[in-house]
């Protein structure tokens, strides 16, 4: 890559950058989908050195746990970095497959109705974790899925 094509790509990703900060939106975590989510967070556990932080959904049929960088529980809570959260796999979804990119929104009504003016579509309306996130689903026009949160005030 030639030095001026290396420093436009530079100011394109510091602008691209400076305005998901200035819009309020950041990536909240990533979704990993799993059949057995405790023996797939272990494995993090093990492998990276991450900890459990907290376990937002838990039933008899779906389970989530999100685990961050840290040694301890207590680190990993305050670590900075994006979280990995660790999911039940649908049945009908293949292996590897990625379930979400969570984005955290100001204002989950104006994201959902960006998404949808740009060409994405709404694939599960508006909803309230038991955690109090109020969260909704879009898929971008090539039907990749992403999650919307807005965090309780």
């Amino acid at each position: 890559m030639s030095l001026v094509k290396a420093v436009a790509a530079c100011i394109l990703a510091a602008a691209t950058m400076a305005t998901a900060q200035e819009s309020g939106i950041r990536v909240r975590s990533i979704r990993v989908l799993a059949t057995d989510p405790e023996a797939i967070a272990t494995f993090y556990k093990r492998a990276f050195g991450m900890s459990e932080t907290r376990r937002p959904a838990n039933t008899a049929t779906f389970r989530e746990i999100v685990i961050n960088s840290g040694s301890t529980a207590d680190v990993a809570k305050m670590a900075t970095t994006t979280p990995i959260v660790i999911a039940t796999r649908p049945k009908d979804a293949p292996a590897g497959a990625m379930a979400a990119l969570i984005l955290q929104v100001p204002d989950l009504d104006k994201a959902i109705e960006s998404a949808k003016a740009n060409g994405g579509t709404l694939i599960r309306p508006t909803a309230k974790s038991e955690e109090g996130l109020s969260f909704a689903f879009v898929k971008d026009p090539d039907g990749n899925q992403i999650e919307l949160v807005l965090a309780p005030k």
